[in-house]
């Protein structure tokens, strides 16, 4: 009789942290999830026409931490959807308070691994872009497997974004910077560099200045952006 095979847990970008809801991100839980969360199931087709309630084009940041940036976005561009995952319960509540107050209707929330959501949940060309802001840098060699870009989120990245959509990647850890763009400059066939061959883009205004990003000005962090063009 054969035994069964081990189960080996996967390698995760995130820790799950116990994170403390406060009233207010418990009562937006209560009041707002219903109509801004989404509960999704692996394996489960996300309908994004029918989650938004039109057809206009649907950018996603993935590990949107507290929602500054993406409440900011989607404030920005009305004629935009726009669709967050994050896994830490507070930062999610945070957002959906954003919601609110902003009166946003063009954001959609899951809290769930965003790796699992990009390869089973989403349609082919479906999105018109993807950011990627200040990931878990994992600066210790030996979790230098943890850091979300790799090769298995870049060949999601590539199904998933529409042609001539856009990939923007921010970090203020230089050397998963230059990570970041090797492996994407080694995926040519698939992604274009608009800073050009083997160069960091300039700060585009049209990404939100975050007070994570502020303060690691003040601490002399250098903030690389990488935006490329699906092909």
């Amino acid at each position: 009789m054969n035994e069964p095979l081990p189960q080996h847990r996967p390698i995760r970008s995130f820790v799950l942290r116990r994170g403390r809801l406060t009233l207010a991100q418990a009562r937006a839980y209560d009041a707002l999830w219903p109509r801004f969360g989404i509960a999704w199931k692996p394996g489960e087709p996300l309908d994004l026409p029918a989650l938004f309630g039109n057809s206009n084009p649907v950018y996603l940041e993935i590990g949107f931490g507290n929602g500054e940036s993406l409440a900011e976005l989607a404030s920005r561009h009305p004629q935009r959807n726009y669709l967050g995952i994050e896994v830490h319960r507070p930062g999610v509540g945070h957002l959906l308070l954003e919601i609110e107050r902003r009166g946003l209707t063009n954001l959609r929330v899951c809290r769930h691994d965003a790796v699992e959501v990009l390869e089973q949940g989403l349609a082919r060309a479906s999105l018109a872009g993807v950011y990627l802001f200040f990931p878990d840098p994992w600066p210790k060699q030996r979790h230098h497997k943890r850091r979300i870009l790799q090769s298995r989120l870049l060949a999601s990245l590539a199904r998933v974004i529409r042609p001539d959509g856009i990939f923007h990647a921010a970090t203020d850890w230089e050397p998963y910077a230059r990570q970041m763009l090797a492996l994407l400059t080694n995926a040519d066939d698939l992604f274009v560099n608009l800073a050009g061959p083997g160069a960091f883009h300039p700060r585009p205004q049209t990404r939100p200045l975050t007070r994570f990003e502020q303060r690691g000005a003040r601490l002399g962090h250098q903030v690389r952006d990488l935006i490329f063009r699906r092909r």
